[in-house]
């Protein structure tokens, strides 16, 4: 996969955006089922999403080679040509067993945030208390509010509340913890 000189950005806390080179882009989506998927990849929470639990999170229905090849003509390939109309590039990794989002030249602020709260908690259990109240600031920072506020999908919704409990239990608790101490 060609991947961009440049980086793109994905605001995924408060709002929903994308940008290259600090110009708006994927402003009018195909359809809202296109975006929901799309958004869907976006989820901090995994990594990489099965060709069943992306069937059972669309339509309700377990994966088949029928919902697979649906799937595929419905979704993927219309959402394929849109990003790289828009991005210039396509991020997505479609493999036998799932799909997920090439990271690579992505930024995504989700996924900055929980990666501050994990490394901030680990500190924290590690008694390092200074570099865990940085790590804990720097996820409140990017935490604009709720995860694609919104927006329907199974997905979403489940990494809406997780990202929603993390704030709160995590950050909050963790930075009035850490200085506590």
């Amino acid at each position: 996969m060609d991947t961009p000189d440049t980086t793109l950005k994905i605001l995924t806390l408060g709002r929903f955006s994308i940008s290259l080179n600090g110009k708006s882009v994927a402003t009018e989506w195909p359809d809202e089922t296109i975006k929901i998927f799309f958004c869907s990849l976006l989820s901090p929470l995994d990594l990489y999403f099965t060709w069943d639990r992306i069937c059972r999170s669309m339509w309700n229905v377990p994966v088949t080679q029928t919902g697979r090849h649906r799937l595929e003509e419905v979704i993927i390939r219309p959402l394929n040509s849109f990003l790289i109309k828009e991005l210039g590039f396509n991020p997505l990794v479609a493999g036998q067993e799932g799909i997920r989002i090439d990271r690579r030249g992505i930024q995504i602020d989700a996924h900055g945030f929980h990666s501050a709260v994990v490394d901030g908690l680990g500190l924290l259990a590690l008694g390092s208390h200074a570099a865990a109240l940085d790590k804990l600031n720097r996820a409140d920072s990017l935490y604009a509010g709720s995860y694609l506020p919104g927006m329907p999908g199974k997905i979403i919704e489940s990494a809406r509340r997780d990202l929603e409990s993390m704030y709160q239990t995590a950050v909050l608790d963790g930075i009035w913890h850490s200085h506590s101490i």
